[in-house]
């Protein structure tokens, strides 16, 4: 882990990245009370889909810094992204906690494919009846995350108090 500075750099760019994943979240949420008894129009799926990307996006952020400035080791396999997620739900012995835990990883996992499909796809490929679910389900797996990130930082302030 990098010094005692480097923590709090850390959980404060890490804090920053949660706070806009949660305007996404909180977004996603209002929109998906305005179009529940019906089917929305392709460029309001397409809106949907762009929000839970970087719902995803903003996750994997949080991974490359925790990779970076805890791990000091971010996967560079041509699968790095699922590399990355993999590493985040591993007890790393002497270093740190599972970020992750696996049930959680498996969620998100989800949200890692639909965001490899949304780069590659286009717009109107988009299927309001797979998106949905992970629309709907954005806002608790956000708070699961959330609170796996809360006990990371538990982790980093006993770390940053043995530090010299």
């Amino acid at each position: 882990m990098k010094m005692k500075n480097g923590i709090v750099v850390l959980q404060t760019r890490i804090e920053r990245e949660l706070n806009q994943i949660r305007k996404t979240v909180k977004r996603v949420e209002e929109k998906l009370a305005e179009v529940s008894s019906s089917r929305p129009d392709d460029f309001t799926i397409g809106g949907f889909a762009n929000y839970v990307h970087s719902f995803y996006n903003g996750t994997e952020n949080i991974f490359k810094l925790i990779a970076e400035y805890v791990d000091e080791s971010r996967p560079q396999s041509a699968g790095w992204h699922r590399d990355l997620l993999s590493q985040m739900a591993l007890e790393l012995q002497g270093l740190r906690p599972a970020v992750l835990t696996a049930e959680l990883a498996a969620v998100l996992e989800d949200y890692l494919k639909f965001r490899h499909f949304f780069r590659h796809s286009y717009g109107f490929d988009i299927d309001w009846d797979e998106l949905k679910p992970k629309a709907e389900k954005l806002k608790p797996t956000f708070e699961k995350l959330e609170t796996a990130l809360q006990q990371f930082f538990t982790f980093l302030q006993t770390a940053r108090q043995h530090i010299e």
